[in-house]
């Protein structure tokens, strides 16, 4: 039997060279994707390793004063003065103790 209708040959035959393209093309695009996405992740990593950085300063800053105002606030003569007006401490040196130094203090009456 004769066939009237032949079966097309462009359809059966596997074109290798249309895959590769295809699959070149999509490698491309996937390339191009995880690109963006890096540069995204390491601009957001840049942006809060910039805020840490100002974090850094903001507390060595802090660390400096909270430094000075200690030193201020425990100097032996600001010591001294508090002790000897708020606290009605009296200092004495004792000759026989040598270098001791022996601190009374004066008893306040109560006021309720």
């Amino acid at each position: 039997m004769l066939k009237r209708f032949p079966k097309p040959t462009h359809l059966i035959i596997f074109k290798w060279r249309g895959f590769f393209l295809f699959s070149l093309l999509m490698v491309a695009l996937l390339s191009l994707i995880a690109i963006i996405q890096v540069q995204h992740e390491i601009r957001y990593i840049e942006t809060d390793y910039y805020q840490a950085l100002e974090k850094k300063i903001q507390a060595k800053e802090e660390w400096g004063r909270l430094t000075l105002e200690k030193m201020h606030l425990s100097a032996p003569a600001r010591v001294e003065q508090i002790a000897h007006s708020k606290l009605n401490m009296t200092m004495e040196k004792s000759v026989e103790l040598g270098n001791l130094q022996t601190i009374y203090l004066k008893e306040q009456p109560d006021e309720n």
